[in-house]
């Protein structure tokens, strides 16, 4: 298919739109301007898969998905550490990775009654939950089975999120949050801050709190639900987090 000049260059200026903001509501007008002509929406579809992208259409926004592999905006762990430079160990990334995913899960728990505004979590509940999880997974992971079956560094992960404390004493004394691999705070505000970064979050710092955006809610939908690797883990901190709740209940 061949494009006109100003059919790329609309596309051009949205795509980098995109780059900039993440995420883009079709309401606005350039969205609007190019979603009026399909030959400029593909070539936008264009434009965003050869920089290893793609463009996902929630029905109410635009979302810019970049690649994970093969994509020029992808990150491997030394180009992150570069840009994060308070992530300091492979060990303390893969934590930020279950960090996230818990309160993934936890937002993530019906699909017909999503309520963005109203879900919200605290970080003192997130580290709760985050500490039950590697302290079961660690039970069940004695000659490593466990953490072969699901790709995941079981010990390696206990022991550096076992060791942290919960908050350095900038933080307890502060009125702001800090981000950084010092504490266990600071590992969750540096996930939690990679989510407000893609639009997909809002952080109260006064309250230690996350609020999920709607934008969260649509990458849920229309992307995380058709990833296999998600859905797997997203039911194995499920049933984790259900089965010591449980346990917890018993014992009382």
């Amino acid at each position: 298919m061949s494009y006109s000049l100003e059919q790329v260059q609309q596309a051009s200026r949205l795509f980098f739109d995109l780059l900039r903001r993440k995420v883009i509501s079709l309401d606005d007008p350039a969205a609007a301007e190019c979603l009026q002509d399909t030959i400029a929406y593909d070539a936008l579809q264009y434009v965003a898969k050869e920089a290893g992208c793609r463009i996902m259409n929630s029905g109410h926004r635009l979302h810019l998905l970049v690649s994970p592999m093969g994509s020029g905006f992808a990150s491997n762990f030394t180009q992150l550490r570069n840009k994060y430079s308070r992530i300091e160990r492979k060990t303390h990334l893969h934590i930020i990775n279950v960090i996230i995913l818990v309160f993934l899960a936890e937002m993530d728990q019906d699909e017909q009654h999503f309520k963005p505004g109203q879900d919200s979590m605290s970080y003192i509940q997130l580290s709760d939950q985050v500490s039950a999880l590697f302290q079961t997974w660690l039970d069940m992971d004695e000659d490593g089975s466990f953490s072969k079956q699901w790709r995941l560094d079981i010990q390696a992960m206990h022991k550096v999120w076992s060791s942290l404390y919960m908050q350095t004493k900038s933080q307890e004394e502060g009125d702001s949050l800090t981000r950084g691999a010092g504490s266990r705070i600071g590992l969750i505000h540096e996930g939690m801050k990679l989510l407000e970064e893609e639009h997909l979050v809002f952080i109260s710092e006064n309250e230690k709190r996350i609020f999920p955006r709607e934008e969260l809610y649509e990458r849920m939908r229309y992307l995380y639900h058709d990833v296999d690797r998600y859905k797997e883990l997203k039911a194995l901190i499920g049933r984790t987090l259900s089965e010591k709740e449980e346990e917890a209940h018993a014992a009382h």
